[in-house]
């Protein structure tokens, strides 16, 4: 079936959610997260859009982006070109690592534009990676929190004070965006496929009995290749706290 056209944002402004192909890891640890960081910050400059949230998680990434000199389609093709370019050097790998098509939603009014800054900003905490936003290491939203400072000032789209904005974005969202469809609860037979793709081995009682960097590499994958908390603690015998110790420090 062929692919129906992108919406066109009037504003320039867009929500962008990039994915793993096949929902595959795409950061397995802290150098992945800073290099795709700092390829983002290259093709920011290099096409002087603006940035006003970011969230790096296991297998996908969300964007709250303005285009100015430079469409979209070109930024993001920088973007992955240079990043998946970096990842199979690393990783020893060949072909893609995105899903063939970024996803994006248009943003046409100021009211969007919050909800979509707060959808960003709570989705760490709805995947079970945090308990709170402001603990996420690869999450930046311009106003509250940006350690990599790459975003832009918000000053355009609200008024809301420091305060306030801390308060707005922890309400729940007005709807949902770009929502993943398939990302309902794996199954048990599923989750034991991807945890065992995703870290080599061929059972799960195998990767319960290691310990050290290696069990911490597996719970950092199993979270990646979309498999909650508990159900990775129950399938591999691994405890909930151990699991949630490992991803405060990713």
């Amino acid at each position: 079936m062929p692919r129906g056209a992108r919406k066109r944002s009037e504003t320039g402004l867009y929500h962008v959610m990039i994915r793993g192909a096949d929902r595959r890891i795409i950061f397995a640890d802290d150098e992945d997260h800073r290099k795709f960081l700092h390829q983002l910050r290259d093709a920011k400059e290099k096409s002087s859009c603006k940035l006003y949230a970011y969230c790096l998680m296991g297998n996908h990434v969300h964007l709250l982006i303005k285009e100015e000199e430079e469409a979209l389609e070109s930024i993001m093709k920088r973007l992955g070109v240079a990043y998946v370019s970096y990842y199979n050097w690393k990783y020893q790998l060949t072909g893609h690592l995105f899903q063939d098509r970024y996803r994006s939603e248009a943003i046409e009014s100021d009211a969007c534009f919050l909800d979509v800054l707060r959808y960003i900003w709570q989705n760490p905490v709805k995947a079970g990676l945090c308990e709170s936003a402001v603990e996420y290491k690869w999450l930046g939203c311009s106003g509250i929190r940006d350690k990599a400072k790459l975003t832009d000032p918000i000053s355009d789209f609200s008024s809301l004070s420091d305060t306030v904005l801390r308060e707005f974005v922890n309400e729940p969202c007005e709807r949902d965006h770009l929502e993943d469809n398939g990302a309902k609860r794996l199954t048990d037979q599923e989750a034991i496929r991807r945890l065992c793709r995703a870290c080599g081995s061929s059972t799960v009682q195998e990767i319960g009995g290691w310990q050290g960097p290696q069990r911490d590499q597996a719970i950092r994958l199993g979270i990646g290749a979309g498999l909650s908390i508990r159900q990775l603690s129950r399938l591999t015998g691994i405890s909930k706290t151990s699991i949630e110790r490992v991803i405060r420090c990713k």
